[in-house]
């Protein structure tokens, strides 16, 4: 990228790996803490939930059966829909709506991908071997156990947490900090776009909670750096391109829209040197696919994923089921005052059928806006068009790589609703439009080159940094939980311009 003059003080090149240093440390420190007290909602009786969301819960809720039973059935429902006494899903704060039953047994299963709760359960498994103590005048120091979800919920998920959430985010902080040695010389622009990448996104936002997003976007980051460097730099060790293979096929079973990306790092890495991404990348790749496949037989009996088994969410009670009358979902909300469940409620976001444009309106300025939310990613639209007007050949096909994937995932969650393949519905209630999230990283890339284009005017730095300020407050909004909708779509809706919550 451009080279920008170094002020040869403070912003001397050896400064830059001690500022780095500290951008990281506090932005990693900052998002450990609030894992650290990250807690859902009290009930009237003090009861704390340890998860935020019927989302993360259905999650956990695997990981609890099968650390503590050995089975990926979180519990079993009578066809009345109340649950057989002895199920994790009928424990208070343990109930989700994102689950399944299997007509032939009424066995309960989480309606999310089961390969990442499986990796976690071993997690578990090993804490649960960790001894829990209390003391008394009496009998002093003594064992009371060990440490349980039905014992420890908040202490297990918030070290579950911090392991699937914090451990990759300080890995991709790190290794995005080596990349802006290439991506830009200028201090000012360094610093933001670190801080940026460290507190600036919803990457920061969600990593209190346990998603797919936040790790197939890193995942999907940890397979784009080294394909990077052969790209670029014609390096050809075969641990890069057996690295890009593992973390491109991770990231595409968490998020199943990344498969255009391992896709296109395929075939980038195929054009530079085929035999060994045939050796190397190939093999790999069918690792995380492998996995993938056996633990969805696991539950299913099938390859399909359980929230493929459409006929499985057909039981009463259950909260997406197709209503017959019109073809919609049920969607629900609760009741503010009893907390009751209210099935049908048009008012719900899980309830809205909106046009195509007005969704593709939301989710890109409107209440779920990508760039409204975190508008620091305007300056890595001018970074992208400066990459593709005046860059290299190399950072061409970058810069056309980013966008072409964008106007894909954009255009399929606008246009999939119509054939039965997604909804329109922003990912119900949370911060942000989720399913985007796995592309943060590619659009951080350039946010450098858009920066230096008028980073010599103190204007623009300040403005700048107002929009920096705008999205770490979305980013941070998030944390207090991050399955509740943006503070945009919450100040739309108090005023009367969105309908529904």
């Amino acid at each position: 990228m451009s080279q920008a003059a170094i002020d040869p003080g403070f912003g001397h090149p050896d400064s830059r790996p001690k500022i780095d240093s500290v951008i990281i440390a506090l932005g990693a420190g900052v998002v450990l803490g609030l894992i650290l007290i990250a807690q859902g909602r009290t009930t009237d009786k003090q009861f704390t939930h340890p998860m935020h969301s019927p989302n993360d819960r259905s999650r956990f809720a695997t990981i609890r059966a099968l650390g503590d039973n050995g089975t990926y059935a979180i519990g079993e429902i009578n066809d009345d829909g109340t649950y057989v006494t002895g199920s994790i899903i009928a424990e208070p704060g343990w109930d989700t709506i994102d689950k399944v039953r299997r007509p032939e047994t009424r066995l309960a299963y989480s309606s999310k991908p089961p390969l990442l709760p499986t990796v976690l359960a071993y997690e578990y498994m090993l804490l649960r071997k960790i001894p829990t103590f209390s003391y008394s005048q009496d009998e002093g120091w003594h064992k009371t156990g060990n440490l349980t979800f039905d014992r420890h919920p908040l202490a297990l998920v918030r070290i579950i947490v911090a392991t699937a959430n914090w451990v990759p985010l300080l890995i991709f902080l790190i290794l995005f900090s080596r990349m802006l040695d290439r991506l830009t010389q200028d201090l000012w622009v360094r610093a933001f776009t670190l801080a940026a990448a460290a507190g600036g996104t919803y990457l920061s936002g969600f990593s209190v909670t346990l998603n797919n997003h936040t790790v197939a976007a890193f995942c999907a980051f940890f397979a784009f750096y080294p394909v990077l460097l052969a790209w670029m730099d014609d390096a050809d060790e075969p641990w890069l391109f057996a690295v890009a293979g593992f973390f491109a096929s991770l990231a595409a079973v968490l998020e199943l829209p990344v498969l255009a990306l391992a896709a296109a790092l395929f075939v980038a890495l195929f054009w530079k040197r085929a035999a060994k991404t045939l050796l190397c990348f190939v093999p790999f790749a069918l690792l995380p696919l492998a996995a993938h496949c056996y633990t969805n037989y696991q539950v299913t009996g099938s390859l399909m994923p359980a929230y493929g088994e459409k006929g499985w969410y057909v039981f009463e009670g259950s909260y997406w089921k197709i209503d017959p009358a019109n073809g919609r979902l049920v969607g629900s909300s609760k009741d503010a005052a009893t907390g009751e469940l209210i099935l049908a409620d048009p008012k719900g976001i899980d309830n809205q059928y909106e046009p195509w444009w007005t969704y593709l309106f939301h989710m890109l300025l409107g209440h779920h806006g990508f760039f409204t939310l975190t508008p620091i990613f305007v300056f890595s639209i001018i970074g992208l068009a400066l990459a593709w007007s005046q860059g290299e050949p190399e950072w061409k096909a970058v810069a056309a790589l980013v966008v072409g994937l964008t106007l894909l995932i954009v255009a399929f969650y606008t246009i999939a609703p119509v054939f039965g393949m997604a909804q329109r519905n922003y990912g119900g209630r949370c911060n942000g439009f989720r399913w985007l999230f796995w592309l943060i990283p590619l659009w951080l890339v350039f946010l450098p080159r858009g920066l230096e284009w008028k980073a010599s005017c103190r204007g623009f730095r300040l403005i700048a940094s107002i929009l920096l300020v705008i999205s770490a407050a979305s980013a941070f909004y998030a944390s207090r939980n991050p399955w509740t909708p943006p503070w945009l779509h919450e100040l739309l809706y108090q005023t009367g311009w969105i309908p529904y919550l």
